[in-house]
């Protein structure tokens, strides 16, 4: 058994009350948590033994990895409920001391990363003879940026099976937040050219699920072979300013501006400059074409429609 599993099994059999999809929630969160720690280098076995500084190492490479403050204390209140359950009280209440901030996950600014800056990362990798993977990374980073998939989803996407190409769909059911399938329809001719160029790089097996972008064996340590990948092209927070994530926000700001015409809130000084703008551009129907791209792009993020909480963390506020 790998030490990682510990921790996992731990949040599988804690003891835990409420409602049955709350307790759902929490061992799915707490188990996140236990596979970051351990892809943070910490061998930890026990809910017992977690301590602050394992806390403060997750924050750590989440923000690396450009996650939201909202999605931490997701992770962070799950983990100390799982911590709680096998009697470990040390763990700090607030999220403060890690640098995780209360409040709306909505960003005041855009994180979404500039075409020109994408594109060069994935020529640079495609083209990359130093490193055996480039290739593969770089049809990943092309599937997160044309389909605003997640990091994992992109590695895990069964490009065989759930690839509709008559149909322009795709089923994400790999990978995803949650354990949430969904389905991406009225694929433009540029996804379906990204699906085209990741084609091969997959496994040839014939088992559901296995024809994705990971080499066969090497399982979740592939994506230290794509963070690697990411630093070879500075495609990072300290280099750039852009982590892999914001391939997600920049493909939800394309679709947002294809929608309504107009620039989202985030690409604006203020909620004011915002509205004056959408006014300008789409008189008194800008509500409304703000709300259909919201809806479309809360349901494409793999949520529901209506969930302005996760529009807004990726295109900002409207009002």
């Amino acid at each position: 058994m790998t030490k990682s599993i510990s921790l996992v099994l731990g949040a599988n059999r804690a003891t835990l009350s409420g409602p049955k999809s709350k307790q759902y929630r929490i061992r799915q969160n707490a188990k996140a948590f236990a596979k970051r720690l351990r892809r943070a280098g910490f061998g930890v076995r026990k809910w017992t033994n977690i301590t602050n500084k394992h806390f403060a190492a997750v924050a750590r490479q989440m923000k690396d990895e450009g996650k939201g403050d909202g999605r931490i204390a997701e992770i962070f209140s799950a983990a100390r409920d799982l911590c709680r359950a096998y009697g470990n009280i040390g763990i700090s209440p607030t999220n403060d001391v890690f640098d995780v901030r209360r409040g709306s996950i909505a960003n005041a600014n855009s994180k979404a990363v500039a075409p020109a800056f994408v594109q060069g990362a994935i020529d640079k990798l495609e083209n990359e003879h130093g490193y055996e993977y480039g290739p593969r990374c770089a049809a990943q980073i092309r599937l997160q940026w044309e389909l605003g998939l997640r990091r994992e989803e992109s590695a895990k996407v069964d490009l065989v099976a759930d690839w509709d190409r008559e149909g322009r769909s795709l089923l994400v059911r790999y990978g995803t937040k949650g354990g949430r399938p969904r389905t991406l329809f009225n694929l433009s001719d540029k996804q379906q050219d990204a699906l085209e160029r990741a084609l091969p790089w997959v496994s040839q097996s014939d088992r559901a699920g296995i024809h994705n972008l990971m080499p066969e064996g090497m399982g979740d340590k592939w994506q230290e072979k794509l963070s690697y990948a990411a630093r070879l092209c500075g495609f990072t927070k300290k280099e750039s300013g852009w982590t892999l994530h914001s391939n997600r926000h920049e493909r939800f700001h394309r679709m947002y501006v294809e929608h309504t015409g107009f620039q989202p809130p985030n690409q604006h000084e203020s909620v004011e400059a915002f509205q004056k703008a959408a006014q300008d551009t789409a008189g008194d129907e800008w509500p409304r074409l703000d709300a259909e791209a919201r809806d479309d792009i809360e349901v494409t993020a793999g949520h529901s429609a209506g969930r302005r909480d996760v529009s807004d963390a990726y295109l900002g506020n409207s009002r």
